[in-house]
């Protein structure tokens, strides 16, 4: 028995210093870091930044040319992208995002403006891992920090700590959510477990404020986006039985708080009860800033040009029920090679291992799968949260609340260590990018940040269905779809290129059954083609040099509904080489192969 004790004491010690040590890196990462020769702020980043600058240094949630003049001072260029709201035909602009990130970040941004949302991020992760920790124990034993160091670092959700915005700020409200639901948890065998359900052994002042807490810090997910809302199953599941009407009421008196003040705020702000409601707009460099390259008093005329952005508008959810759609959209959720939720948050089993039912644990697989459920619903062609997403940032918030299935306590004190460990060795190969490259993810040729790992681009399928997907373009033409998966793939004017003697990958549609493709390459190309492990020889040469070979397809790799048509697309997988040619991009135009008569007589 003492040598238990002694086990568990000198596992509780690692793990503790392990986690201290992972989280005081990645806070000292944030207090150092620079975005100078990086990508400028990426996707919806801009918008939190400049939300955040204005409470920061106005009080308020108002754009106004200052805030603009502001952002481009200090974070030295205009922004990439910038999303606004109004309420009265742009006589006030406000940020058309949710303000609750803003509200928690601005406090740091004021006394570091381009570094203070990064911090405020470290310590977000800070606090909901240790309170996590501290949860866990209570069942796991000493063990549960080192289960907290691996199910945070051997997942992307540390990689978030890097990107301004509210993603980890939801997350980390998650966890420290569920931490307080089981906090005063007991594993079974702990003496008079009945008597410690009726009572509890706190006061009844600081139970209801427990679970007053509880019911607010799992509304900020859901004020943000309603779908996270179901985990409130679960967290009602855990209150103690013999407590439940006074816990429920605490509960759902800190949820309807939550989320009536944060409607209310909104609603004045920007005219509806969401960020991403009313009148909204995105603007750009190509489209041109309010106050900036145009009067904000043009917001009506730019809003009949370029379109409302709102998210609850009419048409601007169309759901979806086509079954092939679900099915692979299912399967790309578990095992996409960009947003895979097995290969970028597989601790998330871990949890399963340990997994015990009481107290509303079993229900909080089936709030997570209800709430995924939601997005494949009603995003089904952006699940994952669109560009600078590292994995899927939809899931992220989710993430925290499997970590609490795990109640029951390790049989031996190596158990509980040796799965973490065996879970971040499973995870290794897919987060190389970000451990390799924790403040600055690897920077692709169109100058974005890359996370997939060239192991993960080999063995995992690319998500055919993902309208924003990292990396690559794609064109219509000549009745096909063409989307570029490689970066040794570009273009030249409007044919697609390939880099000689480096192997592309492309991803063809077509609205009927392709029987095969031309791949008309440049003179420049060798009389070889190596393409599904086959090596073809030239079918055409053409008087003015260029070199057709034919490629014969098989069954396609995916049918399904595109984000621009209802009707089914067949989709190919295509794989490219050009041996023994110069290394520089040879334009290659890519045809249907019923082309070829077209082409011979030509």
């Amino acid at each position: 028995m003492s040598g238990r004790r002694l086990s568990l004491s000198a596992w509780e010690i690692l793990g503790w210093a392990i986690l201290a040590i992972l989280l005081l890196a990645t806070l000292g990462a944030a207090l150092r870091f620079d975005r100078a020769g990086r990508p400028s702020l990426v996707g919806d980043e801009a918008t939190y930044a400049m939300q955040a600058a204005s409470l920061a240094w106005d009080g308020d949630l108002a754009y106004t040319r200052a805030d603009y003049d502001r952002f481009v001072r200090q974070w030295g260029g205009q922004p990439d992208g910038l999303v606004l709201q109004s309420r009265d035909e742009g006589r006030h602009l406000t940020y058309g995002k949710p303000f609750l990130y803003a509200l928690a970040t601005a406090p740091f941004v004021r006394f570091a403006p381009v570094r203070g949302a990064i911090v405020a991020n470290a310590l977000f992760l800070a606090v909901a891992s240790l309170l996590a920790a501290l949860a866990l124990r209570r069942r796991l034993g000493g063990t549960a920090p080192f289960w907290v160091a691996v199910l945070v670092f051997a997942s992307v959700s540390f990689g978030y700590v890097f990107w301004v915005h509210a993603d980890l700020f939801l997350f980390a409200a998650m966890a420290a959510g569920f931490a307080l639901a089981y906090w005063e948890d007991r594993p079974r065998e702990a003496p008079l477990p009945d008597l410690y359900e009726e009572e509890g052994t706190a006061s009844g002042k600081r139970f209801l404020l427990r679970w007053f807490a509880v019911g607010v810090l799992l509304a900020i997910p859901g004020a943000i986006r309603p779908f996270y809302l179901a985990v409130l199953l679960p967290a009602a599941l855990a209150v103690p039985s013999g407590r439940r009407r006074a816990g429920w009421a605490a509960l759902a008196a800190g949820v309807l708080g939550l989320l009536l003040l944060t409607g209310l705020v909104q609603w004045h702000a920007g005219g509806s009860f969401s960020g991403y409601g009313g009148e909204r707009q995105g603007f750009y460099p190509r489209t041109g800033y309010p106050d900036v390259d145009f009067p904000a008093s043009q917001w009506e005329k730019s809003l009949r040009h370029w379109g409302n952005t709102s998210w609850i508008q009419e048409g601007a959810i169309t759901p979806d029920l086509d079954h092939r759609l679900w099915a692979w959209n299912g399967f790309y959720f578990f095992l996409g090679r960009n947003i895979g939720v097995l290969p970028y948050f597989l601790p998330l089993l871990l949890g399963f291992f340990a997994f015990s039912g009481e107290r509303g644990r079993w229900a909080i697989p089936w709030a997570v799968l209800l709430a995924v459920a939601g997005f494949l619903l009603v995003r089904p062609f952006n699940f994952y949260g669109g560009g600078g997403a590292i994995g899927n940032r939809y899931f992220l918030p989710l993430y925290p609340a499997l970590w609490f299935l795990a109640a029951r306590r390790p049989r031996a004190a190596w158990e509980m260590p040796a799965l973490a460990v065996l879970a971040a060795a499973l995870a290794a190969p897919f987060l190389l990018p970000l451990w390799s490259h924790p403040t600055a993810f690897p920077i692709g040729p169109d100058g974005r940040y890359r996370h997939v790992s060239a192991f993960a681009a080999r063995t995992l399928p690319y998500e055919t269905t993902q309208s924003h997907i990292p990396g690559g373009e794609d064109s219509a033409h000549d009745g096909i779809w063409v989307k570029l998966l490689s970066d040794s793939m570009g273009r030249i004017g409007e044919a697609e290129s390939l880099l000689g003697d480096a192997q592309g990958e492309v991803l063809v549609g077509s609205p009927e059954p392709l029987r095969g493709l031309l791949v008309v390459c440049d003179p420049r190309a060798p009389t070889r083609l190596e393409s599904g492990g086959q090596t073809l020889r030239p079918s055409l040469l053409r008087p003015n040099g260029t070199v057709v070979f034919a490629i014969e397809l098989k069954k396609p790799r995916a049918v399904h509904p595109m984000w621009w048509t209802r009707e089914p697309y067949y989709l190919y997988e295509v794989d490219l080489r050009l041996p023994g040619a110069p290394k520089v991009p040879i334009g290659v135009r890519l045809l249907p192969q019923r082309d070829m008569l077209r082409m011979t007589g030509s």
